[in-house]
């Protein structure tokens, strides 16, 4: 009886474990994508009101 439980329970525990890493993997190719580009931005808008603030000065 532990033998026929203990199989399904490894595969599936491979298999959520599969999951679960492609998922981080998802997250963290969601953040290179989306989240250094819009810190770019804000970097250079912050960038550009400064040499603006310069200029004005």
């Amino acid at each position: 009886m532990r033998r026929r439980t203990w199989i399904p329970g490894c595969i599936g525990g491979f298999l959520l474990f599969l999951l679960i890493r492609d998922a981080f993997q998802l997250i963290r190719l969601g953040c290179g994508l989306a989240l250094y580009p819009l810190l770019g931005a804000v970097l250079a808008v912050i960038t550009g009101l400064l040499v603006l603030w310069l200029l004005w000065r």
